[in-house]
């Protein structure tokens, strides 16, 4: 044993040379996964998000091969142990797949906040859920699952913002609804499997096409040529019978010049919440040609979802376990005895539906054509063309329904139907920029026009009405152009000017009825103006200064055109962003102070319409602000990435709708609760993120990520007793990553979601009425998200 502890002690006592080298491009911006062949070994690894790489070694002389596709392969030797070297790759053709997105986002150098996401983190971390739960770990930013566990319908939200206000892009094409601006990740499932890399910014940022970004943008570039062949499959199976399994092939570079890309994947999962189902299917596929000066790329992917509906919520009654709530609840809803035993009998996993085909059913193929072509050294053009076909329906049982709400020439009969509400559309059009570099500066032109020709409408199934045409039908036809000029000044070696002016303008038209029968007439249409301008000063070079000033202005959406009583107006934002960064040898510290003031935010306010869902109204004022800490730590044993966020969320002189339907409930009198200062709804004054690894060696890793997110109010009345309780979640992984020579890349990951098996919601909603000023209402449901629950993913690449 004495001679075991001496040879180790020996063992360990022998000298090490630590190596420290970071790579970038001719620009100066990092490589992220960068290949780092150590020769003499055949051992590989990976430059961070920083760019940067650490080697140890007995020897105080190593040679090293630095390659990554879309640059030119450079052989290094390393002299100099503990003394961090800058290692500048030339631009290969590869390079040209970058100018997708480039238009569409914040470089290194720009005076915004923003996250980037690389394809490594990506990997590593993508088990079958939604892409909210991928950026879940970004400053100011949170997500949520209907189902409860990311699969199926999940949302996000950035510094407070929902998701009708976050721009998004796939490869620099909106991805926005164009009507409702909302973001439906479960139709694009597994769309993180073919992303190469996100950037999420926050604010205003530097988005160029699509609707105005008043929370934040987030940018996603999918697709990545390899130089040589790959096969890879990936598989994830744990808690609530979730699976993952997806499937890729890479050509490699074909003569140099072709590259094609194929991606299958299958999700399924019960979900947390009862029957909240998800069955998932979806595609990439893309084929691509490059020359010296020339590509073009066809993109190809689909999504097809059916998902079990759990959009109602859980009862307030019945997260706390309270029998009298609960009554008080089947009473106030008219609940049948069915519905009631229901309630009553489930836990925090409630599901209001119980109909065994009560499903969203909804198919999205999207096509992409992208050229690229350098006119000369210092001058590029890209085009790229679109098209979005979507089609689909939800299906709802309802139990003695009348006939004649539907029909008006059946007969007054009130009866247990099914019935449909579709709804298809083709979204199309085009994107295109020119940039060009000269001396000290570049400028980029460019911009968007694209058209969305909508129907809505519904049918009945069950039982059979022999009547053809639909119960209710509206046609939408919006036209979405703008025209951009981006301009880059380095007005000293350390003060650069940034610039964008942006024109934007619509038209949305909509005809026909709703589905309550109402008439539709909507002819709008505007133009809106929208200036940044910022300025980034270098003070040395690991400090750096940027502040920026942005407008953003954006349309209303279809609801709130429909539904309300005062025609609503544009909102527009004017956000100031203040922000210091500083680069230390093994990490990095930043600070971001944010100013977001409103005008003509459109909020609920507690009115409804005719099938009692929430009308939104233009509230004068509103404002965000805050401060945003980061902070990365990155040795050889230990990588940390915490965050920081403090906010206040206001309202002003906001007034509030309640209704008093008497107490025989037959007519009713609006009653408004005004209020000169009140917190945004959904907007959480403290998030908390930390990433904490210790790579205990190549090959093995254990992390634990933590994330807190402070109290929010349901409604923007600031009351105590509808809120979203504060919670903090911790989860464990561990993970391997294994190189040999029978596979390029053996993964396996074990992951403990919620290990301390906290019981939280992330999302929720209220309302509330009179039935006469005796008897008050108010009702509060949340969305509860899963306990402790486990992961096993796996993942080989040949």
């Amino acid at each position: 044993m004495r001679t075991i502890i001496l040879l180790f002690i020996n063992f360990t006592s022998i000298a090490q040379n630590n190596f420290v080298g970071r790579v970038t491009d001719s620009s100066g911006d990092p490589i992220v996964g960068a290949n780092i062949l150590i020769k003499e070994s055949n051992l590989i690894t990976y430059t961070d998000e920083k760019g940067k790489f650490y080697l140890n070694s007995n020897s105080t002389n190593i040679d090293i091969q630095v390659s990554h596709v879309g640059y030119l392969t450079k052989e290094i030797k390393f002299s100099n142990p503990n003394q961090e070297v800058n290692i500048v790759l030339d631009d290969g053709i590869i390079l040209k797949d970058e100018i997708k997105v480039i238009s569409t986002r914040a470089k290194d150098n720009s005076p915004f906040a923003f996250t980037n996401i690389s394809k490594s983190f990506i990997e590593k971390n993508n088990s079958g859920k939604d892409i909210p739960f991928l950026i879940n770990s970004t400053p100011s930013t949170y997500s949520t699952s209907d189902a409860g566990n990311g699969i199926g319908y999940t949302g996000v939200r950035i510094r407070g913002s929902d998701a009708t206000r976050i721009n998004v892009t796939i490869n620099g094409i909106p991805y926005n609804d164009s009507e409702s601006h909302g973001v439906f990740w479960v139709n694009v499932s597994d769309l993180a499997s073919s992303a190469n890399s996100i950037q999420v910014q926050r604010g205003v940022g530097s988005s160029t096409n699509g609707g105005g970004a008043f929370g934040g943008t987030v940018s996603i570039k999918t697709g990545k040529a390899y130089e040589d062949f790959k096969l890879k499959y990936s598989s994830s199976a744990g808690s609530y019978k979730s699976f993952k399994n997806t499937l890729e092939l890479n050509s490699g570079l074909i003569k140099n010049k072709i590259n094609l890309n194929l991606r299958l994947s299958k999700i399924n999962s019960d979900g947390y919440i009862d029957r909240a189902t998800s069955d998932l299917k979806s595609y990439y596929t893309s084929a691509s040609y490059y020359s010296d000066k020339t590509s073009i790329d066809l993109i190809n992917f689909s999504g097809k979802e059916r998902t079990y509906q759990s959009w109602w919520g859980t009862p307030e009654g019945r997260i706390n376990n309270d029998i009298e709530e609960m009554n008080n609840v089947i009473a106030n809803n008219g609940y049948s005895d069915e519905q009631a035993d229901n309630l009553l009998s489930s836990g925090r996993t409630f599901n209001y539906y119980t109909y065994d085909n009560q499903t969203d059913n909804y198919q999205q193929d999207h096509y992409q054509m992208h050229f690229n072509h350098d006119i000369s050294n210092t001058a590029n053009l890209h085009l790229a063309l679109h098209y979005t076909y979507g089609r689909g329906y939800y299906e709802e049982f309802r139990e003695d329904d009348n006939l004649s709400n539907y029909y008006d020439f059946l007969e007054n009969k009130s009866l247990d139907l099914i019935r449909r509400r579709w709804l298809s559309n083709h979204f199309y059009g085009l994107t295109y920029s020119f940039s060009k570099k000269f001396d000290k500066s570049e400028i980029n032109i460019g911009g968007a026009l694209n058209e969305y020709d909508a129907d809505h409408f519904g049918e009945i199934i069950q039982p059979k009405v022999m009547v053809s045409e639909p119960y209710y039908f509206s046609k939408s036809f919006k036209k979405d152009g703008n025209i951009f000029i981006k301009y880059n000044l380095n007005i000293t070696e350390r003060v650069e000017l940034f610039t964008d002016m942006q024109l934007r303008g619509f038209s949305h038209k909509m005809k026909g009825n709703d589905n309550d029968k109402s008439i539709i007439d909507v002819d709008k249409n505007n133009v809106f103006f929208n200036p940044k301008i910022g300025l980034t000063k270098s003070l040395n070079d690991k400090v750096i200064l940027y502040g920026s000033i942005a407008v953003a202005n954006r349309e209303p959406i279809r609801s709130d055109y429909i539904d309300s009583k005062i025609e609503p107006k544009h909102e527009s934002l004017v956000n100031i962003e203040l922000g210091k960064g500083i680069n230390y040898n093994i990490g990095s510290f930043n600070t971001n102070l944010y100013l977001m003031e409103y005008n003509n935010q459109l909020i609920t306010t507690g009115e409804v319409n005719d099938v009692g869902a929430y009308i939104r109204e233009n509230v004068k004022k509103s404002r965000r602000f805050g401060v945003e800490l980061t902070n990365v730590l990155n040795t050889k044993d230990f990588y940390i990435n915490s965050s920081l966020s403090l906010s206040k969320n206001l309202v002003y002189n906001f007034s509030e709708t309640l209704y008093d339907y008497g107490a025989d409930f037959s007519q009713y009198n609006i009653i408004e609760n005004k209020y000169d200062i009140t917190d945004l709804a959904f907007s959480p004054g403290v998030l908390l993120n930390n990433h904490f690894e210790w790579k205990v060696n190549k090959f093995l890793s254990f992390i634990l990520n933590s994330k807190y997110v402070g109290k929010q109010y349901l409604d923007n009345t600031s009351n105590e007793k509808r809120v979203l309780k504060d919670f903090l979640i911790n989860d464990f992984k561990i993970q391997t990553n294994l190189t040999n020579n029978v596979f390029n890349n053996l993964f396996f990951k074990i992951e403990i979601n919620n290990i301390f098996n906290m019981k939280y919601s992330s999302n929720g909603y209220t309302f509330g009425y009179y039935g006469g000023m005796d008897y008050e209402v108010r009702e509060n449901y949340f969305y509860p998200q899963a306990t402790r629950n486990i992961m096993f993913s796996i993942s080989i690449e040949i």
